[in-house]
């Protein structure tokens, strides 16, 4: 690991070379028992903080079996902890000597990410794998401590470790399962894992950038077939797909509403329901309107370019004039 050691905290390792047993851990998958008045807790990570995981192991250095780092997010509707960014912390690990972080690193990489975005706030950490190890239980003793920046709360009492597998199993889909330590009174020492419910959580501008993604590997793969270079997709492509998506959508909800209203269809409560909040939370504007609106717009984008190159023009002017020699003296 590059950098000098002044840079990386060691954890597991003492300062001293006695043998040290680790503290023990339980990999229990089941869902946290709590009374009937509190909510289950529940996670949802976004397709980011997962894509930035999977990025991270595939450029891991040689010879690292897995990588570790910090979740963010924050919590919302009550019990829910929304896991919304991710990213790496070096770290080196092995059975004999333990584990160290960069816990420098872990520090300027949340305060980088706090200025972009001050609501997320250190909610966990994640490695890659299939099964907590006696190694994982001492880096989750360093994201329990103020160390890590982790603020404990009634529904987040603890971090979460979040174990993402990147080896595709027979459906073709990785594995990811959150766990929370539930503190026990036998010893210190002993950690109890308890697996709670997580789901992916798309965003609708995910969901945009997903399809954007999807679109550039099928016209790669298409031009990889044909024998031609492929094409770069340009921010007009994406609007041009976003409208067409939208279209698609209209056309199914007025196929469906015919459908319901000539017979041929049961309707669903539900489903009326969330089409007539959609349509209602949009304000009505007629065609005029939006041609008056878009005339206005153009017209204001016209007026900046031409004062644009109108102050191009004048400052080109003046660094011409006093380029020019200064006149004979007589």
């Amino acid at each position: 690991m590059a950098g000098s050691t002044q840079n990386v905290t060691m954890w597991g390792l003492p300062d001293k070379k006695p043998k040290v047993a680790p503290p023990k851990c339980f990999n229990i998958a089941s869902r946290i028992q709590r009374s009937g008045v509190e909510q289950p807790m529940t996670c949802r990570v976004h397709p980011v903080a997962i894509l930035k995981i999977l990025d991270a192991y595939v450029r891991r250095p040689e010879g690292a079996k897995r990588i570790i780092g910090t979740l963010l997010g924050w919590i919302s509707e009550g019990s829910v902890v929304d896991i919304t960014d991710s990213f790496p912390v070096v770290h080196k690990e092995s059975s004999t000597d333990g584990v160290m972080m960069d816990q420098d690193y872990h520090k300027q990489m949340l305060a980088l990410r706090q200025k972009v975005s001050p609501r997320e706030v250190v909610v966990g950490w994640f490695a890659t794998g299939s099964e907590i190890t006696p190694i994982s239980a001492m880096i989750h003793k360093f994201y329990c401590t103020k160390e890590s920046q982790f603020t404990p709360t009634a529904v987040l009492p603890g971090p979460i470790h979040m174990l993402v597998d990147p080896a595709l199993g027979a459906q073709q889909s990785f594995v990811l399962k959150a766990f929370v330590n539930v503190e026990t009174k036998i010893a210190e020492s002993l950690l109890q894992f308890h697996e709670v419910p997580l789901r992916v959580q798309t965003s609708a501008a995910e969901k945009s950038g997903i399809s954007q993604l999807m679109q550039a590997r099928r016209l790669t793969r298409e031009a990889a077939a044909n024998g031609s270079g492929p094409k770069d997709l340009a921010s007009l492509d994406g609007f041009e797909g976003g409208l067409k998506e939208l279209l698609g959508l209209f056309r199914r909800m007025r196929e469906y509403v015919q459908a319901v209203t000539s017979g041929r269809l049961e309707g669903d409560l539900a489903v009326g329901r969330g089409l007539t909040a959609a349509l209602c939370a949009e304000p009505v504007i007629d065609v005029a309107s939006v041609e008056k609106l878009c005339n206005s717009a153009l017209q204001d984008a016209l007026m900046v370019v031409y004062l644009s190159n109108l102050t191009r023009t004048q400052i080109g002017i003046a660094e011409k004039i006093n380029a020019l020699p200064p006149p004979p003296e007589n």
